[in-house]
């Protein structure tokens, strides 16, 4: 299924996630054979997977709706689908679920592209990860909500940085060398915090695009499942996200208002001012 996803040009979350909420509403009886042009979906027939990827790459009977992925699918199916829809901002939620790991859940939340888990990876701060480099010196309780803001909003500007140098996350180069391999190739002397800083102007770049884009505080948000259902078993039995209060410590620790704006002493501080003005006024 993987290799059919690279082959058609599809991303592999997306499609997995889209067609598992396809399964989930024909389980429910929100879909039925008549819209799925007689197939019958269920968990774990691998064929069907196959089959529904193909055609979704060909555009072809019920993948056509499920090309559109799940957040556009759902609204153009409608029957109360919306509520399996699992995606931030219109893209599906990765295998990280966030009320295991309550950081991730406020990354996804205020991820710029929605709930992808590459937007800051905060998931190895919360498996017990230190980063002495990027001042974060404690243990993290996974299930913690306090001090979450800070640390999910130093690591999304990290990423940002790492994203501008076309650096593998995976490989978990120390940011101090990252600073001191961007000072070798350019022959700039680099700290880390004029790094840190240029990720940040990235990341609020990006926030200023899609509030000018109509985006709003409304939108950094998750699925109601991970806020009101709780999880029935494994190590994070009856955990749901309580975001709301790592929500507001994020926009203070990152200078926005309450409405998710990026304050103007802090685009002055970030030389993007001017810019900012020009993309929403």
């Amino acid at each position: 299924a993987n290799e059919l996803c690279n082959r058609y040009g599809i991303d592999v979350i997306s499609a997995g996630v889209t067609i598992a909420w396809a399964i989930e509403c024909y389980e429910k009886g929100i879909i039925t054979k008549e819209d799925t042009g007689g197939l019958e979906l269920k968990w774990g027939d691998g064929d069907l997977l196959l089959k529904l990827i193909e055609m979704i790459g060909e555009r072809e009977g019920f993948g056509k709706l499920l090309g559109e992925g799940s957040r556009l699918a759902s609204k153009m199916l409608g029957r109360g689908s919306e509520k399996y829809a699992m995606h931030v901002k219109g893209l599906e939620v990765p295998m990280h679920d966030p009320r295991a790991f309550k950081g991730m859940g406020l990354q996804y939340a205020t991820s710029n592209r929605g709930a992808c888990h590459l937007q800051g990876f905060v998931l190895r701060i919360e498996q017990g990860e230190r980063m002495h480099d990027l001042k974060i010196y404690e243990r993290v309780d996974r299930f913690e909500t306090k001090g979450k803001g800070r640390i999910v909003a130093i690591m999304q500007d990290w990423h940002e940085v790492l994203d501008s140098m076309i650096i593998c996350k995976f490989l978990a180069i120390p940011p101090a060398h990252v600073a001191a391999m961007y000072s070798m190739v350019t022959g700039r002397k680099t700290l880390l915090p004029e790094l840190l800083k240029a990720g940040s102007r990235i990341f609020n770049l990006k926030r200023i695009f899609n509030i000018a884009c109509g985006y709003s505080s409304a939108d950094d948000t998750l699925p109601e499942r991970f806020l009101r259902e709780p999880l029935k078993e494994g190590g994070a039995a009856g955990q749901v996200v309580e975001l709301e209060p790592m929500l507001k410590e994020y926009y203070d620790y990152r200078k926005w208002d309450e409405k998710g704006v990026p304050r103007k002493e802090l685009l002055e501080e970030l030389g993007i001012a001017e810019l900012a003005e020009r993309l929403i006024r």
